[in-house]
């Protein structure tokens, strides 16, 4: 999996490439908790690239959403692949996360 970084209309933008699983979780982990310690508090997930999440990279969310919502942050996803977007639908977090279909809605969520 690879990660990268971008900054678009002052908000972070992290988008995931391949595969999210047990194998590299914790690198994402590490990635993501990383800019919310350094005081990011409004992220958007582009998953357009990723093409599978395992149990790892789904609780890789959530305890980012988790960092966030006591400090009054945002966690947005867009952009899921089918693939993606059943295993989401299947473990109910479109009912606990923000998911929107395009990294333009994503951005457009904050204002």
């Amino acid at each position: 999996m690879d990660i990268y970084e971008e900054r678009k209309d002052g908000f972070l933008v992290l988008g995931l490439e391949g595969r999210l699983d047990a194998t590299n979780s914790k690198m994402f982990e590490d990635k993501i908790l990383a800019v919310i310690d350094e005081g990011e508090r409004q992220l958007v997930i582009d998953l357009s690239q990723l093409n599978y999440v395992s149990s790892a990279g789904l609780r890789v969310f959530l305890l980012a959403s988790k960092r966030l919502n006591p400090a009054g942050g945002k966690l947005v996803l867009c952009s899921l692949q089918e693939p993606v977007k059943e295993v989401f639908e299947i473990v109910g977090f479109f009912s606990i996360l923000s998911i929107l279909g395009s990294r333009d809605e994503a951005l457009k969520s904050f204002r």
